[in-house]
């Protein structure tokens, strides 16, 4: 029989799991406007609102999540290295070559199907390992950016914080994809993991307020408009996003219509794997079905609904394939098999 899910702790914190779910929706919209909408929805002002939500969030979505994977880390650095390294080295380790090589699979054998050059599945995984090329960089980025705060757990935290500054500042100056988007995560991995002092203060009772002063911030920050390299995701604008929306977060987490962003935020996994799949699905059956994407391009009002229908299903699919995996005794997929260690995986 396989093993049931583990229980939501009742000591778990709200706000991590509803900051991490909005995060993961707004990407969830990049992926679905970069790559399906963009191909089937045309120049509208379905298009030109999704568009626009992507622009104002680009600096916000990535250091979100980066920055609260990096609080709850913190407690991490506390514990003996094979304890810490097991459940985030090891596993996150294991999940990535995983789910690199399915996704090469997976893509191979689209392309192939459809008369698209293919490459070997094979050849995918090994330039992967130290590239992370793929949707998949941020468990790759995990990885590097925890091994980076253990290691250096013993130096004063405001280096270790400023360093990570200057490497994201320094970024786009002296890196390429993909390895300037893993730099760019750096300051808010750090600042999570080594001063969880500033999380503690960004969730008092003071959210209200900092959530204001943050969001007045972010808003002329992003109106200035690009800043050199960065474009709109410059690293001070992202501060000050992450600063307000942590704030706000905490204070509303616990509120009845947050529980769809908590229960998101408690599945980030299954959802950040998936939902390209997803997206590369549909545009083969718009592919296949060309009146019905010709008529889908004509009608605004149906390509908002087919939008929305999209965001709800990659959700629903998601979360459903991985409590199947569940059920039917292939936690494999999304965790690293409990024989193996103890400590648990976090997606």
């Amino acid at each position: 029989m396989p093993d049931a899910p583990p229980p939501v702790r009742a000591d778990r914190l709200a706000w991590p799991d509803a900051a991490r779910g909005l995060s993961v929706t707004l990407i969830v919209i990049l992926h679905m406007w970069a790559s399906h909408l963009i191909f089937w929805i045309g120049n509208h002002s379905v298009m030109g609102f999704i568009e626009q939500l992507v622009d104002w969030t680009s600096p916000l979505r990535i250091p979100l999540f980066f920055f609260v994977s990096g609080y709850l880390a913190s407690r991490s650095l506390q514990k003996p290295w094979r304890a810490a390294w097991r459940g985030r080295v090891f596993a996150i380790s294991y999940l990535y070559v995983l789910w690199v090589a399915l996704i090469a699979a997976f893509i191979w054998v689209d392309n192939t199907a459809n008369g698209f050059d293919a490459e070997s599945p094979l050849g995918m995984v090994l330039r992967n390992v130290g590239s992370p090329e793929t949707h998949m960089w941020y468990l790759w980025a995990l990885v590097v950016l925890f091994i980076a705060v253990w290691l250096t757990r013993r130096v004063p935290a405001w280096i270790v914080v400023s360093v990570g500054a200057v490497i994201s500042i320094a970024a786009p100056f002296f890196l390429d994809q993909p390895y300037r988007q893993v730099a760019a995560a750096a300051l808010f991995f750090s600042l999570g993991a080594r001063l969880p002092v500033v999380t503690e203060w960004l969730t008092s009772r003071r959210g209200t307020w900092i959530f204001l002063a943050g969001s007045a911030a972010y808003v002329g920050s992003v109106l200035l408009g690009p800043t050199g390299p960065y474009g709109l995701a410059d690293p001070l604008t992202s501060t000050v996003g992450v600063a307000a929306m942590v704030a706000i977060i905490s204070t509303v987490a616990h509120q009845r219509w947050m529980a769809v962003f908590r229960r998101i935020g408690r599945n980030t996994l299954p959802i950040f794997i998936l939902n390209p799949l997803v997206f590369l699905l549909l545009n083969d059956l718009l592919r296949s079905l060309p009146n019905v994407s010709d008529w889908l391009a004509r009608h605004t009002e149906v390509g908002a609904l087919y939008s929305i229908a999209v965001i709800l299903a990659t959700f629903g699919i998601s979360l459903g394939l991985k409590a199947a995996a569940d059920r039917i005794g292939m936690r494999w997929l999304f965790s690293m098999p409990a024989r193996w260690f103890s400590a648990p995986v976090r997606s």
